[in-house]
């Protein structure tokens, strides 16, 4: 008796290890795109960091808010990413649901730290 038999098909390990890989490569150059973008800072960080400001004022930071938050800063940097990049595919399945709430989730734990300590002139 083989062990397919109890487990069905074999799974390929090496190809489902290299597309999670190119997953996390894509992720992290995203990842820098969207920080070193200015454009994308003026337009969707300063008002986000200033709701932030005023949260933690408010001893009260809902992370999960924030981080619905940084998604339309998140979308604008895959479409731009997308073309500055000259990807092929559709956009969606490229920039999956799970990568850009993941995206959000790094950009809070990014930023958190700094906007506490007050590290941004941000006004009041």
């Amino acid at each position: 008796m083989l062990l397919k038999e109890f487990f069905g098909k074999p799974v390929d390990m090496y190809k489902e290890m290299s597309k999670s890989r190119e997953n996390k490569g894509i992720s992290d150059d995203l990842f820098w795109y969207i920080i070193d973008h200015d454009k994308l800072h003026k337009d969707y960080f300063h008002p986000i960091a200033l709701d932030m400001k005023k949260a933690k004022a408010d001893g009260k930071i809902d992370k999960e808010e924030i981080c619905n938050a940084f998604m339309p800063m998140v979308e604008k940097g895959c479409k731009e990413y997308y073309t500055h990049k000259k990807l092929n595919g559709r956009l969606g399945k490229l920039f999956s649901k799970d990568l850009r709430k993941d995206m959000c989730d790094r950009l809070f734990d990014h930023y958190r730290e700094d906007i506490i300590k007050d590290k941004y002139k941000l006004g009041s």
